[in-house]
């Protein structure tokens, strides 16, 4: 019987790569999941969360979004009704997210794929740049980034300015010091282009809201 995969979707570089080399192994993801969380913590990501049909629309998939305000009960219910056997997701080291997805992953009864997990951030960056992955920076953690590195896109071409100039953070951004909106990649029928954006602040992460 042939599997049926799923995928945990966000805008940002990470989990899109996670994406691209689950396919690259042979394996056809059908739909994709995204989790509205109410951390109080701007991502960037749900900020732009318009963007995301516009994605899953690039690369031939089935968008679901499901609201965790609830608790976790609708996307267990999901996973099960979709009949999806296998999640793929993007985390590099964040073991207690890696924690949290396998215990509802264990209630679904499904399997859990992390093709990043255990990598090193900066191989994993400079591989999917190599390939093609160009990525605009939508969020920073003031601690961390200025906020002038908002809208900065990142490719193969700016990495090195980019990594002699952001000192003292995960190359991938693990430890949510930037997030990041995935402008083109081999997934992409067609690049995502940005017209415009507003920038906000809430305490020490600014973001900016894109029209594409």
């Amino acid at each position: 019987m042939k599997r049926v995969y799923g995928a945990s979707l966000l805008s940002g570089k990470d989990s899109i790569y996670s994406i691209y080399l689950a396919e690259n192994y042979g394996i056809s993801i059908k739909y994709l999941i995204t989790l509205i969380t109410s951390l109080g913590i701007p991502s960037g990501h749900l900020e732009n969360l318009q963007i995301l049909n516009r994605i899953a629309e690039n690369m031939d998939k089935k968008l679901f979004i499901i609201d965790l305000a609830e608790g976790t009960d609708p996307f267990i219910d999901l996973l099960k009704k979709l009949n999806i056997d296998v999640l793929v997701a993007g985390d590099v080291f964040v073991e207690e997210h890696i924690e949290w997805l396998e215990s509802i992953c264990e209630k679904a009864n499904i399997n859990l794929m992390e093709p990043l997990f255990g990598g090193n951030s900066l191989t994993i960056l400079k591989e999917m740049l190599d390939i093609g992955f160009r990525a605009k920076i939508i969020c920073v953690n003031t601690d961390y980034l200025d906020e002038n590195w908002l809208g900065f896109v990142i490719s193969k071409d700016s990495m090195d300015l980019f990594l002699s100039k952001a000192n003292n953070i995960d190359p991938l951004g693990e430890n949510g010091e930037y997030h990041t909106l995935v402008l083109n990649c081999p997934l992409y029928r067609n690049a995502i282009n940005v017209k415009s954006w507003r920038k906000f602040r809430k305490g020490k992460y600014c973001y900016i809201v894109c029209e594409i």
